[in-house]
């Protein structure tokens, strides 16, 4: 069913008394040691506002999205690295919005580097390597490598200062969708773990509505919201024929009941 008036009205009105308050992308903060937040007023206070992408505006708050300021869409040797490239999609994200240059960054780095360290490569860790050292260029270490050369040692690392968790399997449906367009409403993509049934990898079509048992986890990068149809577009990383050239529409009632655990970066100055 659609989200009721009210809670619209309370979405609008918390975002137009908060969103000026936000810090501007680049702006310093003051030094946070634990990794990964969980209380959501720390994450409001450490949360990005990208001026240009992030707006109070009404027509805003209505509908917004940042696949413009995406990458291209790039397929996963295995779906077991998803989670890293979505990880990469968004440190990307940032680390290209104040640049006159465009860096794809290495998840395949991410996953090589945690392996190596005697670690079975997963997302939180994957936030920490970001966190302690950062992933390289994929111009260094391309998609779908197999060895990690020696040049990593001397060149730019790119990482981020923590991340937080917008919501986990606990919260309820309404506020995934809450916090998940409060996000994106500053301009911050969502990476998100999403359950799915089996027919997801095959996904033809903008639209993706569960058909059958949702027993499959896989790892999205939310980009954008329409509040008048009520959905979230997702961002792939299963290649350009997957989907509507990589990406996916799912109503706010889906998204509520398939998120299972929603994250945001908080990138380096």
């Amino acid at each position: 069913m659609p989200m009721t008036r009210p809670i619209t009205l309370l979405f609008l009105l918390f975002l137009c008394t908060r969103v000026p308050a936000q810090q501007a992308y680049g702006a310093a903060k003051s030094a946070e040691t634990l990794q990964g937040l969980n209380d959501l007023a720390t994450i409001d206070q450490m949360m990005y506002y990208i001026p240009g992408i992030g707006s109070p505006s009404r027509e805003e708050l209505l509908r917004q999205s940042i696949k413009n300021y995406m990458m291209p869409i790039r397929q996963v040797p295995q779906t077991g690295m998803e989670w890293a490239y979505a990880l990469a999609d968004c440190l990307e994200y940032y680390v290209n919005l104040n640049s006159n240059f465009k860096d794809n960054l290495s998840p395949d780095y991410i996953v090589m580097n945690l392996a190596n360290a005697g670690q079975r490569p997963n997302l939180v860790d994957g936030f920490g390597l970001l966190i302690n050292s950062g992933t390289v260029s994929a111009a260094i270490v391309p998609y779908n490598s197999s060895t990690i050369p020696n040049s990593v040692y001397s060149v730019a690392r790119f990482g981020i200062t923590n991340f937080g968790y917008l919501f986990r399997p606990e919260t309820r449906g309404r506020n995934r969708v809450f916090e998940t367009r409060k996000a994106l409403s500053r301009g911050n993509p969502v990476l998100v773990e999403l359950a799915t049934d089996a027919s997801f990898t095959r996904l033809q079509g903008g639209t993706y509505e569960p058909t059958g048992p949702t027993n499959e986890t896989h790892f999205l990068t939310v980009i954008g919201y329409d509040g008048e149809k009520e959905t979230f577009e997702l961002r792939s990383s299963l290649g350009r024929n997957w989907g509507n050239g990589g990406y996916v529409s799912i109503s706010y009632d889906d998204f509520g009941d398939l998120a299972r655990t929603g994250y945001v970066l908080i990138p380096k100055e």
